[in-house]
């Protein structure tokens, strides 16, 4: 089975210290892309994890057919929007803790998740991590 294209949306500290080595290391995974809104923060993920690219735009890199899953590391306010793009392309999404910013935000992402079927995840404590 070939690796799984993996893109990393918000590559922030989080997710450099934790998921990007994870994902590089994995025979199972290529890091296809990482996304950030900070050019700084993608010459950095450049540098030390070797993405295929780099993009400012989440929207594209969800629309991208060859990304299959999605790492969500953004802080908490952008996580609906883009789970909501997510399930519109049908793409599994592992989204970091917090999941949201208020309670109704939660019960709105877990009905997009609920209707697209879409396999979800949100981290807890790194209990799976290696």
């Amino acid at each position: 089975m070939p690796p799984l294209n993996v893109a990393v949306i918000g590559c922030g500290s989080l997710a450099r210290s934790q998921h990007l080595p994870n994902i590089v290391r994995s025979a199972k995974m290529r890091l296809h892309t990482c996304c950030d809104v900070s050019a700084e923060i993608l010459t950095i993920c450049q540098r030390e994890f070797k993405p295929l690219y780099l993009s400012t735009d989440w929207q594209s890199v969800v629309a991208n057919p060859e990304v299959e899953t999605i790492v969500l590391a953004t802080t908490e306010k952008l996580r609906l929007p883009v789970i909501k793009l997510c399930a519109d392309f049908g793409k599994p999404v592992y989204v970091e803790k917090p999941l949201a910013t208020t309670l109704d935000e939660a019960y709105k992402i877990q009905e997009v998740v609920n209707t697209s079927s879409i396999p979800f995840c949100i981290g807890h404590n790194r209990r799976a991590a290696p």
